[in-house]
């Protein structure tokens, strides 16, 4: 059996965000304008530069991918089994992360202006929801035997609360990317 390992040596997750202010949620339903979209402010899969643009969120501890097709279930008088179809998918990213001060509040906190989230940070991109565009690698972005497996969507940032405590003295937060449509999955094949 196969399997994805998200930390050897030198492959780890990888999640890559940036805001699309400039962006109406409505106008990225189409596939490949989403697609022109993320990869104008991430780049192309696997030559990401979060020193140009967008953010390479530190301090992972954990990540969730949620893919969840709606159901509609209902029951009928002539039947002893209920039936089911599907409706349109829940999808959305969940995370935890210790809170790193220039990635939490950004390099410009003070500047009510900032719309990059390496500016704003991620608090304040979240409080003034700007929508987002993301990729996530599973194990690192740089394939050797294996591909290098990735999703990548656009959503909103919710779900923060950080917290500390004395048995953890370190701020931690849960972050959610509330995904608007579809992810789009993808890997980077190794060179031959």
């Amino acid at each position: 059996m196969a399997y994805i390992n998200s930390s050897t040596h030198d492959k780890f997750v990888e999640l890559y965000i940036e805001t699309i202010p400039d962006v109406a949620v409505d106008e990225i339903f189409d596939p490949a304008t989403r697609a022109s979209v993320i990869e104008g402010k991430l780049g192309v899969a696997g030559a990401e530069d979060p020193t140009a643009t967008g953010m390479l969120v530190p301090a992972l501890t954990e990540v969730t991918v949620n893919a969840t097709p709606g159901l509609y279930r209902w029951k009928q008088l002539d039947e002893l089994s209920e039936f089911v179809i599907t409706t349109a998918s829940t999808n959305s990213l969940g995370m935890s992360l210790v809170v790193d001060p220039t990635t939490f509040f950004g390099t410009d906190p003070d500047n009510p202006d900032a719309e990059d989230v390496k500016s704003a940070g991620i608090f304040k991109t979240t409080n003034n929801k700007h929508l987002v565009c993301f990729r996530l690698y599973w194990a690192g972005n740089e394939p050797e035997a294996d591909p290098a497996y990735y999703v990548e969507g656009v959503g909103y940032l919710a779900g923060l609360a950080p917290t500390t405590n004395p048995d953890a003295p370190v701020w931690v937060s849960p972050v959610t990317i509330e995904v608007a449509g579809d992810y789009v999955t993808g890997a980077i094949q190794p060179t031959p």
